[in-house]
Formats: C-alpha cells, structure tokens, sequence
C-alpha cells in the first residue's frame, strides 16, 4: 500500500520535463552562489574593518612603552584633560552633518549623491573654521575664569585643530563604508595611524618634547589626512542650500545632544583637575588609555554592521536589531572580560612597568567598553527610527542624572568614584534608551515606518 502511495509521485518526478528540472537545478545553483558571495563579502568587509582597526591598536600598544617611558603623570594628565573637551567640541565643528550623510544616503538618488556630498564637505570646511575658531576664544576664557592649572596654549589649539581636521577623514571613511569599499578604508585607516605613530616617536621619543610633542604628531598626521581625503571626496564646487538647510534642521538635536554627551563620559576629567593632584590625575589617564584601547573591538564590529542596522530599521526588521545588538554585545565583550583577568600583567609590559598602578583605573574603565557598546546600539536604533528629538530628551535627562552621580562619585570616592561614574553614566542611559524604544513600540508612536 505504501508502495501505491508514492508510486503517484514518483512516476511524476519521472514525467517532468527534463528541460525543467535542469533550469530548476541551474537558478538552485545560482541562488545557494549568490547567497554564498553574499556571505564572503560581509566576511572579507569584516576581516578588512577587524584588520585595521587591530593594527591601529597593535600601532599604539607597540609604541605605548616608548611613550610611557618619556611622558610623565603631568604630560598625560594635560592630554587627558584637553581631550576630555572634545566630546564638547565635535559637534560643535560638524553639526552632524556626517550622521545626516550616513542616515540618508540609501534615500538619495545616484544621480545627486555627489552634490550632497560636495555640499557636506563645503559647509565642513568653511562652518567648521568659523565654529573652531570661536570655540577657541570661548574656551580661552573659560580657562582664565577657573583658573585651570594647566595651560591653554599652546595645549588647548593642539588638540583642537585636529577635531577640525578629522571630519575629513571621517566623511572619506564613512563613505567608503556606506559603499562597502572596505579595501580603501582599511588602507586609509592603517596609513594614516604609521603617519601619526612614526610623528609621534620622532617628537616624543627622540626630541624629547612630552606632551606637547605627542599633541603635535595628531596635529600634522591630521593635517596630512584631512588633505588627502578632500582631494578624493571633492567633485566640483556645488553647493544646495536645501541640503544643508535639511541638514541643519536634522542635526541641531544630535549635535546638541553630543554636546550633552560630556557630561555622561567627560565631565569627570575637569571635576578631577579641581582635586590638584596631577600624579593620580595622570595615572587615571593611562588607564583610560589603556582601556581604549579594546575600544577597536566594538569600532571593527560598528562599521561592519551599522549599515546593517539602518538598513533593519528602514525594513522594519525587529527580530533582526536584536540579534545584530545581541551579536555586537557578545562579540565586545570577550576580549574586555580577558583584559579584566590580566590588567596588570598587560599594563606592566605596555607602560615599562611605570604606570602599573593604573590597572585597578583600567579594569574598571574596560567594563564600560561592555555598557558603552549597548548604549551605541540601542542610540543607533532611536536615531535610525528619526526620534532625533526624543534622543535629544533622553540625554538632558541622562545628563541631568549623570552629573550628579559623577558629583557624588567623585566627591566621595575621587579618582575611582570617577572610573565607576563612567560604568555607571552608560548603564543609566541604556536603561533610559530601552524604556523608550518599548514605549515607541508599544505606546504613543506604534512605529511601522518612520
């Protein structure tokens, strides 16, 4: 009975036509090899992205002891100190204007990618000068009223110029992810880290110049990117007003919002320098260094999977965020656990064992490396969905809350209230992103397409 059952359908089988089954086995073939050289290209983008950013960091963990060996605490609680006003100063320069090329750039025609791009790049070029060179007299005062202890000049220009100088760089590499030319940005990315390091040994290492000579190499390796990148991002000279006019009006809540930024990751740095102890102060800074440097791992993953992200968010893709953010989590996390097990064995071969009293700033900073990468994630989707201005909502409130802690932390604890306050600022605003994002889901705004 069996037997009669299949019969049927095996007599059918038989039946079809030959011409039918080889065109059904030929667009098999050709489905399971499309979907294969889909898979190699992600592979082959995420290798190129993991490469260059590992061998930044591999760059500065080589050359770390060089450095540890010829700056002292003072020197790096200078460079800590102006580089903690640079989450201040970037959107200030950029006005997310790269955030509205990269969030837009699926929606514009071929035809006018170009003259958005040209236009972007003008409007970086000549706000950006304007906004740094008014930032510079504000900031000058600022120094004078609070009396800082360290100096603005010529610290305070060094490392704000290459704020200016690196949207450049940052518009050419976001370009070439958004077109999956991870053969360029890789390249790019590890160039211009030999320029910055071989400067740095040079005016670090050999002429002795502290912190002054390692905030001059970023200077002049800036200088030298920013150059090359115009060259190859600039078309003609186009401008549309109604591009920037749109720009604008889309960025003005994220810019302002990464200015509120400082207060969740940089404010700790300005409370610290009131504590006058710039040995600590310096210590602190190389274990935030050091910690950073395990950033490349969440940077790699971002810029292979970002795109991703937007392009979930714009098929309304809810399953698939979740599995992108939960794979970015998983991925981070690994090597930042093993640093924790091993911080001072690590820190001691990086720093000629002069700063292995970092390691317990270290540890602690590395945690947030974990909290700062689900942050990103769940501020990529808020933003991807276009709730600029909720975002902008969550970081007043987030900032509001944060300062205070940092307040409390520092107060209390000093310099280790101050690594925790960076653990905690992140957890307090993935809290507040996941409270919105069910909200946006479930109430008010039963997002479909946004």
């Amino acid at each position: 009975m069996v037997y009669n059952m299949l019969k049927p359908s095996c007599c059918y089988l038989r039946s079809v036509d030959p011409c039918f089954k080889d065109k059904f086995m030929e667009i098999s073939i050709n489905y399971f090899r499309s979907q294969a050289s889909q898979y190699k290209i992600y592979l082959k983008s995420s290798f190129l992205y993991l490469f260059s950013s590992l061998f930044t960091s591999v760059i500065g963990i080589l050359v770390n002891p060089f450095m540890a060996k010829n700056l002292s605490p003072e020197d790096y609680a200078i460079m800590g100190y102006f580089n903690s006003f640079s989450q201040i100063i970037l959107p200030i320069l950029n006005f997310s204007l790269i955030s509205y090329y990269l969030r837009n750039y699926y929606k514009i025609p071929d035809e006018r990618k170009q003259i958005v791009s040209d236009t972007i790049l003008i409007a970086l070029l000549v706000y950006g000068f304007v906004a740094l060179t008014l930032t510079c007299v504000v900031f000058y005062y600022y120094c004078r009223l609070s009396k800082i202890s360290f100096s603005f000049y010529p610290f305070a220009l060094l490392t704000f110029a290459p704020i200016y100088l690196g949207n450049f760089a940052t518009l050419y590499l976001v370009n070439c992810r958004l077109k999956r030319e991870a053969g360029r940005f890789s390249t790019m990315t590890i160039l211009s880290a030999l320029l910055g390091t071989l400067l740095a040994i040079l005016l670090v290492v050999i002429c002795k110049y502290g912190a002054t000579g390692r905030l001059l190499a970023t200077l002049l390796a800036s200088v030298v990117t920013a150059a090359y990148c115009f060259k190859q991002l600039f078309g003609k000279l186009q401008f549309d007003f109604a591009v920037i006019k749109e720009a604008f009006r889309f960025g003005w809540p994220l810019s302002l919002s990464s200015m509120l930024w400082y207060f969740l990751s940089g404010v700790d740095r300005a409370m610290l320098e009131k504590l006058h102890d710039s040995y600590t102060f310096g210590f602190y800074n190389v274990g935030m260094q050091i910690a950073g440097y395990l950033a490349f791992f969440y940077t790699a993953i971002a810029q292979t999977f970002e795109p991703d992200i937007y392009r979930a968010i714009a098929e309304n893709k809810k399953r698939k965020l979740v599995k992108i953010i939960l794979g970015i989590l998983s991925l981070n996390a690994i090597p930042n656990i093993i640093f924790i097990l091993f911080a001072p064995l690590i820190i001691g071969l990086l720093t000629y064992d002069r700063y292995t009293g970092a390691s317990g700033f270290a540890q602690i900073l590395a945690l947030k490396n974990i909290s700062v990468a689900l942050y990103y994630s769940l501020n990529s989707v808020v933003i991807g969905y276009g709730f600029t201005k909720s975002h902008l909502m969550l970081m007043i409130i987030g900032a509001i809350i944060n300062f205070i802690v940092y307040k409390y932390l520092i107060l209390n604890f000093a310099f280790c209230g101050a690594a925790w306050g960076q653990v905690v600022s992140m957890i307090i605003m993935s809290a507040l992103s996941i409270m919105f994002i069910i909200y946006m889901y479930r109430g008010k705004y039963q997002v479909v397409h946004k």
